[in-house]
């Protein structure tokens, strides 16, 4: 009942005002939220030689490059004034900061700040869509392969998989593969990432995502699994992996239209998609996957922190990452 109320205010309460507020102040709200959220890292001990460039530093310089949507040469001139500001301990130079895209353990880093970073809407969402999208790169496939393999003169690309909730299109669990993983391999642990920290009632996906598994994992998790079904579905088997894709099934064909309104709230994960390619771009500039994958990240992280700061006067969030910090529910 709790939930139930405080979505019907959430439904209620938009405001053009509220909004306009929120995007005329969004660039300020962005640096203290990222400020807020980056002092939650911890930093490595360190006993001998000259002290290394903070992690948190690291994070907040390249969150902001992707936030800018500039190059790493002329953001120099931003992390100036954010030293100088106090909002970072060193100013990181441009070459440098590339370096430290390359950095492995940063993926790990950025995919906990997002999940962290979409707990303030914890009790406002509940209904979620998974799918993925492509980040292009400037590479291409090797002479080798275009002349004796016959594949072609074919751009790489980065597939970034992510689940969103569909009140904010928040980002609530995000991963990053080569572009020709099949999404069904990620639907399992980005799943599960999101059940960890949210309740889930309705899940939505496309029919690339449609298997029995799928339907059972989600009902094991407290939700229902929404995927249109082919055309040649019968939903006849009888072994008991099936049963929750035969009640689906069921519904789906007594109650088609009903089944539909569910399963279209899955636009709102194509909506969070071009929210970040329109802002933060659709290519990554780095050559080296460690760093295109940290790229990636990091403009998620962007796009989620955009989404507090409008919240935060649209539904006056609590935006204590201390709090949400102790209720947060880390991966094994």
């Amino acid at each position: 009942m709790e939930n139930q109320k405080i979505l019907a205010d959430y439904d209620r309460q938009f405001s053009w005002h509220n909004y306009n507020i929120s995007q005329t102040n969004e660039k300020a709200l962005f640096v203290n939220i990222l400020a807020d959220l980056c002092s939650l890292i911890e930093e490595p001990t360190h006993s001998k030689g000259r002290k290394p460039t903070k992690t948190r530093d690291v994070i907040f310089s390249i969150v902001m490059q992707q936030y800018l949507n500039t190059s790493s040469r002329r953001v120099q001139s931003d992390l100036k004034l954010f030293k100088e500001a106090n909002f970072i301990d060193s100013e990181i130079p441009f070459n440098t900061l590339l370096d430290h895209l390359e950095r492995p353990e940063l993926k790990y880093i950025l995919k906990e700040l997002i999940e962290i970073s979409s707990l303030p809407l914890k009790q406002i969402e509940l209904d979620f869509a998974i799918d993925s999208t492509g980040f292009g790169t400037s590479r291409y496939k090797t002479f080798f392969n275009m002349k004796h393999m016959g594949e072609g003169k074919w751009k790489q690309y980065r597939k970034c998989h992510a689940v969103c909730g569909i009140k904010s299109n928040i980002i609530t669990s995000v991963d990053i593969t080569e572009g020709y993983v099949n999404d069904q391999t990620q639907f399992i642990p980005l799943a599960e990432d999101t059940a960890r920290n949210f309740k889930i009632r309705d899940f939505c996906a496309d029919k690339g995502y449609l298997s029995s598994h799928n339907f059972r994992l989600i009902k094991e998790l407290g939700g229902q699994a929404f995927i249109p079904f082919k055309k040649n579905t019968s939903g006849n088997s009888s072994d008991n992996e099936r049963s929750y894709f035969r009640s689906a099934f069921r519904f789906f064909k007594q109650n088609k239209e009903s089944y539909m309104k569910h399963y279209h709230k899955r636009s709102n994960i194509e909506s969070a998609f071009s929210m970040i390619k329109r802002r933060f771009g659709n290519n990554v500039k780095c050559k080296k996957e460690t760093s295109q994958d940290n790229e990636i990240l990091a403009k998620v992280l962007a796009h989620n922190l955009c989404v507090l700061a409008q919240e935060l006067f649209l539904n006056n969030i609590s935006l204590d990452f201390n709090f949400h910090t102790k209720r947060y529910i880390a991966r094994n």
